[in-house]
């Protein structure tokens, strides 16, 4: 049975690092800035012992804020950093080593399970949504099956530097060559509401709350 076990430890800190720079198709990088929570992947083996799959991760949301984000979350720029940023998060990494028939659709249910359980004792913050970034040629097709919704594409930034960009200056953007939106490949973003059904049905922000600066 497929089961998701919460990271704490080095040797499974390790175990994560590994995974990524080794199995992930096209951003094998494992830093990430902010916050970050992470889970290992196990199902059954033939010996009775668990068979490492994987790992999924959630960390903070992404600043900028792609704008098809924001239109699903209801916001401009001041509130979605000051009223949602620390409620939402990107799931930043799922990567598999090996590939086991569902096996991605029943993580996914596992991770909107805890995620919300673990951000909020770790953090203090509810979380209302996950959001996340494909691209490398996959479609979602897996967070497709889970009903997440596609909720647009990100302005893109170059594959090769997908995990540094955003970090580097002007001036390094200019000397790699980052010059225009045709030198950079779009990603296709998806968006999992994890409020309840009743919930849902209300705004993510509160509309009374003054956040202008």
């Amino acid at each position: 049975m497929i089961d998701i076990q919460l990271v704490e430890t080095k040797a499974q800190k390790d175990a994560v690092k590994h995974i990524i720079e080794n199995y992930h198709s096209y951003v094998p990088n494992a830093s990430s800035v902010g916050r970050r929570i992470d889970w290992l992947i196990y199902d059954d083996s033939d010996n009775g012992l668990p068979e490492l799959l994987g790992m999924i991760g959630i960390g903070s949301s992404v600043y900028p804020c792609p704008k098809d984000l924001m239109n699903k979350l209801g916001v401009d720029i001041n509130s979605y950093r000051t009223q949602i940023f620390n409620k939402i998060c990107n799931n930043w990494r799922f990567c598999m080593k090996t590939h086991k028939k569902n096996a991605g659709t029943q993580v996914l249910k596992l991770l909107r399970k805890r995620a919300p359980i673990e951000w909020e004792k770790k953090y203090g913050d509810p979380l209302l949504a996950i959001f996340t970034f494909v691209a490398g040629g996959n479609n979602g097709a897996v967070y497709k099956a889970d009903n997440w919704d596609i909720i647009g594409m990100s302005s893109g930034i170059k594959m090769s530097h997908a995990y540094s960009t955003k970090w580097e200056t002007a001036e390094e953007k200019k000397n790699k060559g980052l010059k225009r939106v045709d030198d950079v490949a779009k990603k296709i973003i998806l968006f999992k509401d994890l409020r309840s059904k009743r919930e849902r049905n209300k705004p993510f922000i509160d509309p009374n709350v003054n956040c202008s600066l």
